[in-house]
């Protein structure tokens, strides 16, 4: 039974992007599971509203959630394997709520001089929790997201640097500026269900590893 929350207070980060694609991906893999969404505009529920329209499968139910929603978290928990909550932007509230659960939080980071202010100060605001964690911390990372798919471009590692100064932890895995991301939310997707000419072989390895590093880092916490 799995928590994993994907927020950060700003918006535009891509924080429904992730947690749809992380959940279709993990229905696919025949795991049950619920997403969250405490986002006023319901862009998660948009998602899923026109996966059912296209009769996309496997189907993955949304839920809407309340400020404090540790309640609902703890009681989904029970029903299915792994619970993804979307967090809308400027909701510290739910944020800071759902991460005194969770069992891992993705903060997503793109190179942008504002999300990188925001993604640090989000980072401060969980950090303060860590004595209401069970596990004594938070487990936030940061997940850096919207990277250039130029593999001569030195934003990412200089991202990687600027965080590693202050030892805030970032993912190995990261998900780059690729067109299947739009594609794949207008047809209420992931970007690894895309097929023939939309098809993005390397959107769909990066989500992928984006996944596998999820459950390496939450079973080293569990060891």
């Amino acid at each position: 039974m799995t928590i994993i929350v994907v927020g950060n207070e700003k918006g535009g980060v891509g924080k429904t992007a992730i947690a749809t694609n992380l959940a279709a991906r993990a229905a696919g893999d025949g795991i049950a599971v619920a997403l969250c969404d405490s986002d006023p505009q319901g862009s998660s529920k948009g998602w899923h509203r026109i996966r059912s329209e296209e009769g996309v499968l496997p189907e993955i139910p949304v839920f809407g959630i309340p400020a404090n929603p540790i309640t609902e978290l703890t009681s989904l928990n029970k029903s299915f394997d792994l619970v993804i909550v979307d967090i809308g932007a400027q909701n510290y509230t739910v944020l800071l709520n759902a991460a005194r659960i969770a069992d891992l939080v993705l903060v997503p980071c793109g190179p942008d001089q504002f999300e990188i202010e925001s993604t640090l100060a989000t980072m401060t605001a969980l950090k303060k929790l860590d004595p209401f964690h069970r596990l004594n911390r938070v487990p936030a990372h940061i997940l850096l997201n919207v990277l250039p798919t130029n593999v001569r471009s030195k934003e990412e590692a200089r991202l990687r640097e600027f965080f590693a100064e202050d030892d805030w932890p970032v993912f190995h895995a990261a998900l780059r500026d690729r067109s299947a991301w739009r594609t794949s939310r207008r047809l209420g997707l992931a970007v690894h269900e895309l097929t023939g000419r939309d098809a993005d072989a390397k959107a769909a390895a990066e989500t992928k590893a984006v996944l596998n590093e999820i459950e390496d880092r939450i079973l080293a916490t569990t060891e």
